[in-house]
């Protein structure tokens, strides 16, 4: 075979065991994250690998157990695709007791993306909450600057919904209030990369998304 040939121009064995640790690794990292949608894509990847590695070095039960993993994520991250779920997205007053337990709990993943952003001193006037099937997911919370234009404080997802959904649904909702442009600054690199995905483009050292 192809691939057995190659293992033994590596050295024998020895190229099989650098991709069962490289497996195992990417398997670990699965569990390391926080967004279901992520977690099986990274496990489908060392699923797959695992069931290479398993089938190289004869060990039959290792490959196919590892194949039966990679069926099973890829079929639940198929489900996930298709599900149809429940995303509203409501107006709150900034004083709701709820949105400031929100912000409380989240408070330290939130300083990770805007570490500029404090609860107590931020200038906006609107705050929005996106949820899914009911549940939590995000919030936004934005200054009206006037003409349309809405500056974001705060443009928030829980680290299970980080899949670009709660953008999806609250950006249409913004537009629907009147907001024909959208304003937001930061100095996440991993945040500016969403805002590039969601349509925003960077215009004087800000991005800008006209709805």
């Amino acid at each position: 075979m192809v691939l057995s040939a190659l293992a033994e121009q590596w050295g024998g064995m020895t190229l099989w065991t650098y991709i069962g640790y490289a497996a195992s690794v990417i398997v670990l990292l699965s569990y390391a994250t926080t967004s279901v949608v992520k977690l099986r894509w990274v496990s489908t990847c060392g699923s797959a690998l695992f069931s290479l590695y398993g089938f190289m070095i004869g060990s039959i039960p290792t490959g196919f157990l590892n194949l039966a993993v990679m069926v099973v994520n890829l079929y639940h991250l198929l489900v996930l695709r298709r599900r149809d779920e429940l995303v509203t997205v409501r107006p709150v007053p900034l004083d709701d007791p709820f949105l400031q337990d929100f912000l409380q709990y989240n408070g330290k993943d939130i300083r990770k993306w805007f570490p500029d952003f404090s609860a107590p001193q931020t200038d906006a006037d609107l705050a929005v909450y996106v949820c899914r099937n009911t549940a939590p997911a995000g919030v936004l919370l934005g200054k009206d600057l006037g003409g349309g234009v809405l500056q974001v404080e705060l443009d928030y997802a829980c680290a299970a919904y980080r899949d670009c959904r709660v953008g999806e649904a609250v950006y249409p909702y913004l537009a629907q209030m009147g907001y024909t442009r959208l304003r937001a600054a930061t100095n996440s690199e991993k945040h500016g990369k969403y805002l590039l995905s969601m349509g925003f483009e960077k215009q004087d050292g800000q991005y800008v998304k006209v709805m």
